[in-house]
């Protein structure tokens, strides 16, 4: 382990240019890395780690001895989701909703922790609008926001076309809203800058656009109440 942990300090601090000054401050960053860094992912994506089993210990070693670009454990945690992402398991092919369940999870941590903005007053057809960096627009393979009610045949076997809401609302809470295509493609184009109205002309409808408006300004005006939504 002090093998391990002299070629980690080595890495690190040829990846962030620190000198012999800060060694002190090295020392107790390595031990929180080291020691705590396992415990923060098993707490951070709990149904991934528990699908991973003994194969999370060596992912996380394995993570550890890479260059990375922060000391920030949200910072450390996102580059990890990335890692498992891109590395080839042969628990994958068995489980193959795996990835997007990393995603899924890690974003719940994201979002909780992403800075407060300012809530906007009112929505209006003709105004530009952005996400809050507290909310992200989804599209899953897998239905991994029900991950706690399915088992993994059952994930499986569902595969399709999944579009979703993710945002914190204003108690702290993460939550989940299923989207049809439609209101997915249409939020897309708003929050890539087209107003509302724009955006909504530009849809092919199955339906009259006056069936369509009502639920559209009472749906939009929700997010900009909770500030999913936020005036540009």
């Amino acid at each position: 382990m002090q093998r391990e942990l002299a070629e980690m300090r080595k890495l690190f601090a040829t990846a962030k240019g620190i000198t012999p000054p800060e060694n002190e401050r090295l020392e107790l960053y390595f031990l929180l890395v080291y020691n705590r860094f396992e415990e923060f992912i098993e707490t951070s994506l709990p149904s991934l780690s528990q699908y991973l089993g003994d194969e999370l210990e060596p992912l996380v070693r394995e993570f550890m001895r890479l260059k990375h670009t922060s000391p920030l454990l949200l910072d450390l945690g996102n580059e990890f989701v990335d890692f498992f992402r891109g590395k080839e398991l042969p628990l994958k092919a068995k489980l193959p909703f795996l990835e997007e369940l990393a995603l899924y999870e890690w974003l719940e941590v994201e979002l909780f922790n992403a800075p407060d903005e300012r809530l906007s007053e009112g929505f209006s057809w003709k105004g530009s609008y952005r996400l809050s960096s507290s909310a992200k627009i989804l599209h899953f393979s897998f239905p991994v926001h029900r991950f706690n009610s399915m088992s993994y045949e059952e994930m499986i076997a569902a595969k399709g076309n999944y579009y979703l809401l993710m945002y914190r609302d204003r108690d702290e809470n993460v939550k989940s809203v299923e989207l049809t295509e439609f209101v997915y493609g249409y939020l897309k184009e708003v929050v890539g800058g087209v107003s509302p109205k724009t955006a909504l002309e530009r849809r092919e409808l199955e339906f009259e656009l006056e069936e369509v408006i009502p639920y559209l300004e009472n749906f939009m005006s929700r997010l900009v109440s909770v500030g999913v939504l936020v005036k540009m």
